[in-house]
């Protein structure tokens, strides 16, 4: 006779938050570290902090800086 949860198996799976938001830096560098501020990118944003949720730096979607245009 077998326990029902013999094969069980339980998982927690990642929870990601995606929005995207512009800031001003001078650099690729700073404008990482200002995004990464999630506090602050609240301020310029519409986006709710939601607990568990990871939040994080994705990809660059658009720049006005020459030298990452060509």
């Amino acid at each position: 006779m077998s326990n029902g949860l013999l094969n069980s198996y339980t998982f927690e799976a990642k929870k990601i938050v995606y929005y995207s938001v512009t800031v001003g830096a001078e650099n690729k560098t700073e404008a990482k570290r200002i995004a990464k501020d999630f506090e602050h990118c609240q301020h310029y944003e519409e986006v709710e902090y939601c607990e568990g949720y990871d939040y994080k730096v994705g990809k660059l979607l658009e720049t006005t800086d020459e030298k990452w245009l060509t």
